[in-house]
């Protein structure tokens, strides 16, 4: 029977599989190079053109769940790069991936998983996360073929 890893709590031992951890990852956007604090730092920074203010506000923030929470006020919700969310899984495939070929700790700690089911157990995340009794765990498989890759 294979296993299952359910991640999700700041503090559980699988923290690491999440974009809110702190793995600083760099990318290039919009022509730029930017070093982002985590990988949910880039895709939310990515609501927003690189040239706009707010995309430096984001990426500057702290903590990952502040750049998360500050994209959901109404400042936020407007006039955000035309193509966002026909891209956003890409986005968060490419930080993921970023993640882990550039911490090389964070690799190995996802190696270790073995071939352990992940599951990003969200109570509000349906579309990335696995929810409350349903959703579509984008995160997990994203992670689960990173993992693979890796293990080549």
């Amino acid at each position: 029977m294979t296993r299952e890893i359910r991640f999700c709590t700041p503090t559980g031992k699988y923290w690491f599989l999440s974009p809110l951890a702190n793995f600083p990852i760099k990318m290039s956007v919009d022509g730029r190079e930017f070093t982002f604090r985590s990988t949910e730092h880039y895709y939310q920074a990515m609501k927003f053109y690189a040239s706009d203010s707010r995309f430096g506000v984001v990426a500057r923030l702290e903590n990952a769940d502040d750049a998360r929470l500050i994209t959901k006020t109404p400042e936020y919700r407007v006039n955000r790069r035309a193509d966002f969310d026909k891209n956003k899984f890409k986005i968060m495939e490419d930080g993921l991936r970023a993640k882990f070929q550039q911490n090389a700790n964070a690799a190995e700690m996802l190696k270790s998983t073995g071939d352990a089911i992940l599951i990003k157990q969200c109570p509000v995340c349906y579309k990335c996360g696995f929810g409350i009794g349903c959703g579509e765990n984008r995160i997990g498989k994203t992670l689960m073929q990173i993992r693979s890759e890796l293990q080549k």
